[in-house]
C-alpha cells in the first residue's frame, strides 16, 4: 500500500512537474510551486527529487520514452520505416499536443540545449532514415520531361495514383532547382517546420492577427509545407 501510494505521488509530480516547466519554463519553475500544482508537502517532493534539476531530467526522460514509443508506433511492422517523414512530423506534433512532458521536454530543449536530454536530437536518427529512404526511391530529375525530382509516396503528393508523379506545369525547372538540396537541407527544414508549429501552438507567432492556430490546424499545415517544399506546387486541380 505504501508502494502504491509512493508510485501515485512520484507520478503526481512528474505531472506537475512538466505542467509548469511547459508553462513557465525552467526559471520561472519553483519547487514550491511544483509542490501546489502536485497537491504534495515540500517534503514529499524532495524525497522523490530533492532538486529542480532532477525534476527537469525527470520529465526529459519520461518525454524521450514517449517519443521513441510513437515514432516506433508510426515506423510500421517490425520497426521498419514504413512510413514517411509527414507521418513522422504528424507523429510529433500530436505527442507535444497531448503529452506535457513532451511539450516541457521541448521547451527545456530551447532553454537549455546544451544540457543532457535534447528532446530534437532523440528523434534526428528516424529522420534522417526516412529521408534517405524517400531519397533513394524518388525519380531522378529528367530535363527532358516536366517532372517533379522527388515522390513522397502513394497518395501523398502530386501525382497518379501510384504516387508516381504526373505534373508538366513547369516541372523540369523545379526538377533542377530541387536537385540541389541535400539530405541537410531537408533536416533543417523539418526541424523548423517542428519548432515553427511549437511557436504557433503557444501563441508565440499568430497568423494574420489571429488567435493561435488551432491543434489540427497547425499538423494539417505541417504536412502541407512539407509536400510543397518537396515537389513544388501542385498541378492545377490537384490538392496536397
Amino acid at each position: 500500500m505504501k508502494q502504491e501510494r509512493a508510485q501515485q505521488t512520484h507520478r503526481a509530480l512528474l505531472h506537475a512537474a512538466a505542467t509548469e516547466f511547459d508553462r513557465h519554463g525552467y526559471a520561472g519553475t519553483s519547487l514550491a510551486r511544483v509542490s501546489q500544482t502536485a497537491g504534495v508537502t515540500m517534503g514529499a517532493l524532495t524525497f522523490h527529487f530533492p532538486s529542480k534539476a532532477a525534476l527537469a531530467d525527470a520529465v526529459r526522460t519520461e518525454a524521450a520514452a514517449l517519443t521513441r514509443a510513437a515514432v516506433a508506433r508510426a515506423s510500421g511492422p517490425d520497426g521498419r520505416r514504413d512510413t514517411g517523414v509527414v507521418e513522422l512530423l504528424d507523429t510529433l506534433t500530436r505527442l507535444l499536443d497531448e503529452e506535457p512532458s513532451v511539450r516541457a521536454a521541448a521547451r527545456l530543449t530551447w532553454e537549455q540545449p546544451e544540457s543532457a536530454g535534447n528532446w530534437h536530437a532523440g528523434w534526428s536518427p528516424d529522420l534522417r532514415d526516412r529521408l534517405a529512404r524517400e531519397r533513394s526511391t524518388a525519380p531522378a530529375a529528367d530535363p527532358r520531361e516536366d517532372v517533379y525530382p522527388f515522390t513522397p509516396g502513394p497518395g501523398r503528393g502530386p501525382g497518379d495514383a501510384t504516387g508516381n508523379n504526373t505534373n508538366t506545369a513547369g516541372g523540369a525547372a523545379r526538377a533542377r532547382d530541387l536537385a540541389g538540396l541535400d539530405s541537410t537541407d531537408l533536416e533543417t527544414l523539418a526541424h523548423c517546420l517542428v519548432v515553427g508549429s511549437e511557436a504557433l501552438r503557444r501563441g508565440i507567432v499568430t497568423l494574420d492577427g489571429d488567435d493561435p492556430a488551432a491543434r489540427a490546424e497547425v499538423r494539417q499545415r505541417l504536412g502541407r509545407l512539407w509536400r510543397r517544399a518537396v515537389t513544388g506546387p501542385p498541378a492545377p486541380g490537384v490538392r496536397c
